[in-house]
């Protein structure tokens, strides 16, 4: 099951970056005398856009979370893994959910960044452990 970004972050990610190549690029074939240090920053600029446009692209390709086997994962540049059953607390705060293990292992959920249906198949999962102080237990998606 894949945990997937909200729509806000994909357009947020995908314009604002699409807008600093445009900008650079503009900025950059217009100012054709010697070079100057609006070259420098114009080429900053683009390669913030580039940045910013590769990370769409790579939270379009493999999203916010992936649960598979027991095994949750977040997807950045540098993957964490977390068991499912090796999980002995969870803590809630607004916009936040961090999870522990035994082997002082935690990982950090932003659930701000998550869609909606996703959060909740989330929640379903995280209510579904068997913990002391499961936050999330009974958790059900609302129905309309």
């Amino acid at each position: 099951m894949k945990i997937r970004y909200s729509k806000k972050q994909f357009l947020f990610n995908g314009l604002l970056g699409g807008t600093f190549l445009l900008a650079s690029l503009i900025q950059l074939f217009r100012k054709s005398e010697s070079f100057s240090i609006y070259h420098l920053v114009y080429g900053i600029q683009f390669l913030l856009g580039l940045t910013m446009v590769t990370l769409y692209f790579f939270q379009r390709k493999f999203q916010y979370l992936t649960l598979e086997n027991g095994v949750l994962t977040k997807n950045n540049l540098r993957k964490k893994s977390i068991l499912l059953n090796e999980i002995i607390q969870i803590k809630s705060f607004p916009g936040k959910i961090r999870l522990f293990t035994s082997e002082a292992k935690e990982l950090s959920i932003n659930t701000e960044l998550i869609s909606e249906d996703s959060r909740h198949e989330l929640l379903k999962v995280l209510g579904s452990l068997e913990l002391e102080n499961n936050p999330f237990v009974g958790y059900s998606t609302k129905t309309s």
